[in-house]
């Protein structure tokens, strides 16, 4: 277990809180597709698109911090898949059917495999 600052754990702590977030997010807008209630799911998804992008910019700082752990890097630069994923939306987020594929079909799974590797190793720096 690599030895943290207090502003390395506190990074940590809030790029774990925003892995939660994301993925209640595309939960959110997941269920958006088969309930009209759901109100606001494209700004919502326009609001997981901006923190995929945060994700991916702490992930540098991230690979940096962990260099000599070579598995956990290998799981943060898995994050390309999802903005593989998430770069599908581009230019769809006027056809519902195509963006619920998306979102649901890929982009969704693709978060939720990811953020599961990368909570794992993640967990012994955020339960203190």
């Amino acid at each position: 277990m690599a030895k943290l600052t207090s502003d390395a754990l506190d990074i940590i702590r809030q790029y774990a809180a925003l892995l939660e977030t994301v993925e209640e997010g595309l939960d959110y807008v997941e269920a958006s597709f088969s309930d009209p209630r759901r109100m606001h799911a494209d700004v919502l998804l326009s609001d997981v698109l901006l923190a995929l992008g945060k994700i991916g910019e702490t992930n540098v700082y991230l690979e940096q911090l962990f260099a000599e752990e070579n598995d956990f890097v290998q799981h943060l630069e898995r994050f390309v898949d999802v903005l593989d994923a998430a770069a599908a939306l581009d230019g769809q987020f006027s056809d519902a059917a195509a963006k619920e594929r998306i979102v649901c079909g890929r982009l969704s799974p693709a978060f939720q495999a990811w953020k599961a590797a990368v909570s794992g190793r993640l967990r012994r720096y955020v339960v203190q």
